[in-house]
């Protein structure tokens, strides 16, 4: 077992971002059947942010299961090993959910018929359970610990990684997505490694946009 060097992992942004994913999930089925029947314009609509959320929650468990979890295993005693073969066996049957979402919303995005509608609703109802049951134990029996074995400078990698593999002109969206719950302190531990211009930015840019966004979405500037 070895320990990182360097400052320590701050949590507090992985933690609001969990907070924005089980938030968007809660309300996804809602969205879906509250869509009428062959109101196209409407589903294409839901879909996108669907699409949107599902993109950046693969990302952000891919930056996991490359960046965190292998760190964690070198470093941490062999106790937290069962732990992290829960995690990664979670992370693939979440992907499997989402890709079954994504499936079924591509479907239902151009007809928006009631019947595919339901069985996304379904789908989504679920894969927001899986993920509940993920991300509690996540925070659990690893993130509480993390600090010990993952440096400032290895943290910030896994949100420079999601952001890496995001449309650019999704960012602000995405960013205001946790930003719009988020304590300050956490926005600017968020923006701490970006470079100067996105940290001067970006924390009125992505709460405007993802505003504009969710009156889009839900009717209203918060999800």
């Amino acid at each position: 077992m070895s320990r990182k060097t360097g400052g320590c992992a701050d949590i507090r942004d992985m933690l609001v971002v969990h907070q924005a994913f089980l938030a968007a999930y809660e309300k996804a089925p809602g969205l879906v059947l509250g869509v009428r029947d062959g109101d196209s314009d409407r589903a294409e609509v839901v879909a996108d942010h669907l699409r949107l959320v599902g993109d950046f929650l693969h990302l952000h468990h891919k930056g996991e299961d490359d960046l965190l979890w292998p760190k964690i295993e070198m470093r941490a005693p062999a106790s937290l090993d069962p732990v992290l073969r829960i995690l990664e066996a979670q992370h693939v049957e979440i992907d499997s959910l989402t890709a079954r979402a994504s499936e079924l919303a591509y479907r239902w995005r151009t007809t928006a018929r009631a019947s595919t509608g339901e069985k996304l609703a379904e789908a989504l109802t679920r894969l927001g359970r899986e993920l509940a049951r993920h991300l509690e134990l996540e925070e659990k029996e690893v993130l509480s610990s993390v600090h010990l074995y993952v440096s400032a400078k290895e943290w910030h990698q896994l949100g420079d990684h999601a952001i890496n593999g995001l449309p650019r002109a999704k960012l602000p969206i995405i960013f205001g997505m946790p930003a719009e719950i988020a304590d300050p302190s956490v926005v600017k531990l968020m923006l701490e490694s970006a470079p100067v211009v996105p940290r001067v930015i970006m924390p009125m840019l992505g709460p405007r946009a993802y505003a504009r966004h969710a009156r889009r979405v839900y009717g209203s500037r918060r999800a």
